[in-house]
């Protein structure tokens, strides 16, 4: 609360509160857009790739279960998008083309990477 009072006072510090406060609505809104994107990338991948997951398991593991990572269920499939939009995203999609096959996986991690990363991420 001193600090808000301080603020009056300091002509500085009272506009940087202010660009403070402006940024958290504006930030508000890009997480509601991203967690939007994640969502549906999540949902498709799900999908697209949970039930080659689970048929074709002993191509990507020697035991014939299922990897950390994988798109079987939505949780998973939620991970594996966050875990492509922060860059880690080369082994999940080899696994990814074990089962399901090249051309579907390529579209969808690089359709996850160029909106995820590059429209919503560093806009």
């Amino acid at each position: 609360m001193r600090v808000f009072k301080l603020a009056k006072s300091w002509p500085t510090l009272n506009m940087l509160i202010k660009i403070i406060g402006n940024s958290v609505g504006a930030l508000g809104n890009l997480t509601l857009v991203l967690g939007i994107i994640v969502f549906i990338f999540a949902v498709v991948g799900m999908q697209l790739f949970g039930k080659s997951y689970k048929d074709c398991v002993c191509k990507i593991s020697e035991s014939c279960e299922l990897p950390r990572w994988h798109m079987t269920d939505f949780f998973h499939s939620f991970l594996i998008v966050f875990r492509i939009l922060c860059g880690e995203w080369i082994e999940t999609m080899w696994d990814c083309m074990e089962v399901a096959g090249q051309g579907m996986c390529i579209i969808v991690f690089m359709m996850v990477m160029v909106i995820g990363n590059l429209v919503v991420i560093r806009k």
